[in-house]
């Protein structure tokens, strides 16, 4: 109780010391963690990442989702290493400072642990935290929190503490009012009672200046049209194998994008590395069935397609969808029953010509302009393909930023 009444009086303090001008703002950030668990749960600490989205109702409340990522290694038995997934929505109390914002927060969180036995099960939590902003420009902050994670109810764990996940990254603003402007305090009233006595007309009390009261949606400027836009992103590679369930592998790539009025062509680079190897199951020459006996570890695509910003806004939805080449590198097998190196090499044939397929996609994001620069976050769903050695649809989660290189339309002169 003692520790809630200082986080109330710090929150009070800043409150009233500081002029608030973050309402109504878009923050969306990165972070790096590092994780430690209950002992029950026998995983060892570690460090991972994530990425946060949160809008801002007011000066004081505002609303946040949040996931991270982490790969533990249990602490007994020497296996590899599990996929642990958090994902939270909170409520957060924010002291209402200008250049230093400390709040407390709370909400809901999913935490899956693991996707192979013994860790595949998930954890329905309540959470709660303090953190700091710490503005370094108007719209860059250097965000700080701890944060720990309780489950009333668990389906494998007697404890009901799970952990704390301490994280420390950069949030970036968008939209919002500007700063409250500070009025001059009124004239004392003895200098007001002689100005009238003098004759005189005392002056009128002054007004506050008018600010927005909400994000900015203004219409995307006509330099938006016909351009060549490069950029780069980065996210979360989800699919699944007909051996192992949902795996969440690091990607990364390139873009380019040449717009037209409100529509854009598109046409992106993607290299993933996972973290460690994932297994499918192919049937050997003979018919043996031996799970898990083709493994890969690195994932290419290339995507071209066309996406559209119907509502030229500054900050605005949009979508699209093409197609793709996905090609999953260097895949190898294991064969126990294969008879000498023919079989072996057939097999061998086969798992490459199931690596490589073409697909369908489909993309659905959020766009941020500024001047030149666009900031985004978008969801890519592509479709199955038969005899791949990834089974079912495959997810993407990425966000990035992209810049104007100039003009994607020949201007016409005329000669004298």
């Amino acid at each position: 109780m003692r520790a809630v009444t200082v986080i109330g009086v710090l929150l009070a303090a800043g409150a009233g010391t500081l002029r608030a001008q973050h309402a109504h703002q878009f923050e969306i950030g990165g972070f790096g963690s590092y994780n430690y668990y209950d002992k029950q749960l026998q995983l060892a600490n570690q460090f991972g990442g994530g990425g946060r989205l949160a809008f801002s109702l007011n000066d004081n409340l505002g609303l946040e989702v949040d996931g991270n990522l982490v790969y533990p290694f249990p602490k007994t038995g020497g296996g590899p290493h599990t996929q642990v997934r958090f994902g939270s929505v909170s409520l957060v109390i924010n002291s209402g400072g200008e250049r230093n914002v400390l709040y407390i927060l709370g909400g809901y969180s999913r935490l899956d642990m693991g996707v192979n036995p013994p860790y595949n099960f998930a954890i329905h939590a309540v959470h709660a935290g303090l953190g700091d902003r710490i503005f370094l420009l108007n719209r860059l902050a250097l965000r700080l929190e701890g944060r720990g994670y309780y489950a009333p109810q668990s389906c494998c764990v007697s404890s009901k503490f799970v952990g704390v996940v301490g994280t420390a990254g950069l949030s970036y603003f968008i939209g919002g009012g500007g700063p409250h402007e500070a009025l001059p305090p009124p004239i004392p009233k003895e200098k007001r009672d002689s100005i009238i006595a003098a004759g005189g007309k005392p002056p009128e009390a002054p007004r506050p200046t008018p600010t927005r009261a909400g994000p900015t949606y203004e219409q995307r400027s006509s330099d938006w049209q016909h351009k060549w836009y490069w950029g780069g992103q980065g996210g979360l590679f989800v699919f699944r194998t007909n051996n192992e369930s949902y795996a969440f592998e690091p990607t990364f790539g390139g873009h380019w994008l040449v717009t037209g009025n409100r529509t854009a062509l598109y046409l992106a680079y993607e290299q993933s590395f996972f973290l460690s190897a994932r297994h499918a199951t192919m049937v050997e020459p003979d018919g043996t069935v031996e799970p898990g006996n083709v493994s890969f570890k690195d994932m290419r695509r290339i995507l071209v397609g066309v996406l559209a910003f119907p509502a030229q806004k500054r900050v605005e939805p949009f979508g699209g969808a093409g197609f793709a080449m996905m090609q999953l590198l260097n895949p190898e097998v294991t064969c126990s029953s294969c008879q000498g190196l023919s079989q072996l090499s057939q097999m061998q044939d086969e798992a490459n010509a199931a690596a490589s397929k073409a697909f369908f996609w489909w993309m659905g994001g959020v766009d941020i302009k500024q001047g030149r620069l666009a900031l985004y976050g978008h969801y890519i769903l592509t479709s199955s393909a038969r005899d791949f050695l990834i089974q079912g649809t495959t997810h993407t989660f990425q966000g990035g930023i992209r810049y104007s290189m100039g003009s994607a339309k020949e201007g016409v002169t005329e000669g004298h």
